[in-house]
């Protein structure tokens, strides 16, 4: 109950900040924060109730490691979060992240439904069935999930598994499926997705993955301490769980449209099939019997992202409303307990009900006003600051901006309709980051009339302009100590008074990487395994994003793979520094014919393998002029993990 009681004592202190507190604060950020700390301090709310309702057990000794003896998810690592807000942190983001630390197994519908959370940034939901279990979500890393799964075994029992719901394609939902796996008593279940699941995750996950995964290090605050002048959490949970085992997801059942039911050992199921809503495909699933809705990740308790800081497809803000007011005519009249996989539940059809509207609203309200504005001839960083959020929506924590903000969603929502540009004929063809700097610094008077400047607008609390101005004056010149060390400290301020924790996260990891550097450490996001198991067109657009251009240049050759493993072939066209694959198509003019499995080419993509090698040792056959082959993976450059993002 350790993480329990510290909960409840913060229920009468959460929204108090610490008088005295001299940990980094500036003057103007603790009046800043002490302003929010006034404004939510009257707002109602039974969120640590809720948060805490139900709870049976949890794991000893709050760490989760891997099988390797790696830590997969510090649970202790949150302690910290006990008592009153620090003048190092929004108040009001204080309150989510002490609501977001609880952890453990709860019972969310007596006898019927329970939730493991707390243990990664996701939930993983059991519903008992006449003979076993349905489990929705297995959280980010098998680690997690064997912990939570064994924690349900101890304490209600190893039950068969009937099914696996993975409601969409992000990998904190499915990426512990090999524990679940690995520890059911049976083999003959189900694995329910919604229609697309699997392209959508391998071309979100892989295509576009290391710029991602490199931003994504910001975004949830990987790189910092937890701590109240660090990381205090991502606003949609704590934090990713990590293992390094990834089992491909081998769905048996889809379901494509809303209204589609199913009957598992004795559990009516209901779903909402969601189109470009918080994910490109989604399910919410309604159980009749207990009157109980899964909102999945559509409805959660903050404002979440229209589009995500780490970078992602941009998400309709009208389509998921629509699909959260169709839950409320289907379901609001009867529904009685509401739970989703992230946050805490809600129980009570008048408070659900309240809950699902200001959800649908805030969504339909960002997309509406960007629109209403831009077509009155308002550019998105003008939107941005003048979109203001409803009382009436802001009064209501589950609408806050704890991952998602009105600037960045409504920035969103232009760009899904008009783009990247404003119309402005100035910004067609700027110039880059690099000249640009040098450019601003040179017009205003040079690096030290640029940092005087700074340095008064720093000192006066004007952190916006104060970091253009430094930001340009890095990118002229990445070597000037004094201006990377005021971009930290501004940097560090915008930190400590963001509600959001993603752009705490990215401030406060700005900052760090300005003085200190990154830390180096992210784990490859691929395997030869992991790619190998990719539907094979998908696979080989993964293989023509690696052509570098310059390195293509001039080269026109063709090659024919034939996969034993498969039975595919696939004809491969190097022109115009642009790889074109054919699949299921062999090209008589190809200079070379190789036969390999799958795997065996990841790793040829990979560097893991030559083609020499694997003739060698009986997994290819080459027949014709390798050479041609050579010509295709000498064109290839590796990604760069650790891009910089805050200098040149």
């Amino acid at each position: 109950m350790r993480q329990h009681t510290l909960a409840l004592a913060a229920l009468a202190t959460a929204l108090s900040l610490t008088a005295n507190a001299q940990t980094g604060a500036s003057e103007q950020t603790t009046a800043g924060n002490k302003r929010v700390e006034q404004e939510i301090a009257s707002y109602a709310s039974q969120d640590f109730e809720d948060a805490t309702r139900g709870f049976i057990a949890t794991i000893d000794g709050g760490v989760i490691t891997n099988d390797d003896g790696t830590t997969c998810y510090d649970i202790a690592a949150w302690d910290f979060l006990d008592g009153e807000a620090p003048a190092t942190v929004n108040p009001s983001l204080w309150r989510q992240s002490q609501l977001n630390r609880i952890d453990g197994l709860f019972e969310v519908v007596k006898g019927k439904i329970y939730q493991i959370r707390g243990f990664d940034i996701a939930n993983m939901t059991f519903v008992r069935s006449d003979n076993g279990w349905i489990i929705i979500d297995v959280t980010s890393a098998e680690g997690a999930a064997k912990a939570g799964y064994d924690l349900v075994k101890r304490h209600l029992g190893d039950y068969p598994v009937k099914a696996i719901i993975l409601t969409h394609p992000h990998g904190d939902h499915f990426n512990g499926l090999g524990a679940i796996i690995d520890g059911a008593p049976n083999d003959d279940y189900d694995i329910i997705v919604p229609k697309g699941f699997l392209h959508e995750a391998q071309s979100e996950n892989i295509i576009a993955g290391v710029a991602m995964a490199r931003r994504a290090s910001y975004m949830y605050g990987g790189q910092l301490d937890k701590s109240p002048t660090g990381s205090v959490g991502s606003g949609l949970g704590q934090a990713l769980a990590t293992s390094k085992g990834k089992r491909p997801v081998v769905p048996t059942d889809e379901i494509s449209a809303t209204g589609q039911r199913r009957n598992i050992d004795g559990v009516e199921m209901e779903f909402s099939f969601v189109e470009d809503g918080e994910a490109p495909v989604e399910l919410m699933i309604y159980f009749p019997q207990m009157k109980a809705f899964c909102t999945a990740e559509e409805i959660t308790h903050n404002m979440h992202n229209l589009l995500t800081p780490r970078g992602a497809k941009v998400r309709n803000g009208l389509t998921w409303s629509k699909a959260i007011d169709k839950a409320i005519q289907m379901y609001g009249s009867e529904v009685e307990v509401s739970f989703a996989t992230h946050h805490w539940p809600t129980w009570g059809n008048d408070r659900i009900v309240e809950l699902w509207e200001s959800q649908r609203d805030i969504y339909r309200f960002i997309h509406d006003q960007t629109l209403h504005l831009a077509n009155r001839g308002y550019t998105p960083d003008e939107i941005a600051n003048t979109i203001t959020m409803p009382q009436s929506l802001a009064r209501q924590f589950a609408c806050r901006e704890y991952y998602g903000t009105l600037s960045h969603n409504s920035k969103s929502q232009y760009q899904l309709y008009f783009g990247w540009f404003d119309g402005n004929p100035a910004h067609l063809d700027q110039l880059p980051p690099v000249e640009l700097g040098k450019r601003y610094v040179e017009a205003m008077g040079g690096s030290q009339k640029v940092m005087a400047m700074a340095r008064d607008v720093y000192n006066k609390g004007d952190y916006r302009w104060a970091a253009t101005l430094l930001d340009h004056l890095v990118f002229a010149d990445s070597t000037d100590r004094e201006a990377r060390q005021l971009l930290a400290e501004t940097y560090t301020q915008m930190g400590y008074a963001a509600e959001s924790a993603p752009w705490r996260n990215f401030y406060l990891t700005g900052a760090q990487e300005l003085m200190h550097g990154g830390r180096k450490s992210a784990p490859s996001l691929f395997t030869a395994g992991t790619i190998a198991a990719m539907q094979t067109d998908l696979m080989l657009d993964f293989c023509a994003i690696q052509i570098s251009a310059p390195l293509a240049e001039g080269k026109d050759v063709t090659v024919n793979l034939h996969f034993n493993d498969t039975g595919e072939d696939v004809a491969l066209i190097l022109k115009n520094c642009v790889l074109t694959s054919r699949l299921n198509r062999v090209e008589p003019s190809a200079k070379c014919d190789i036969t390999l499995t799958k795997d065996g080419f990841a790793r040829l993509l990979l560097g893991q393998a030559t083609l020499d090698g694997l003739v060698a040792s009986g997994e290819a056959e080459a027949n014709g002029d390798t050479a041609a082959f050579a010509a295709i993976t000498s064109s290839m450059e590796a990604p760069d993990p650790h891009f910089n993002i805050i200098e040149p």
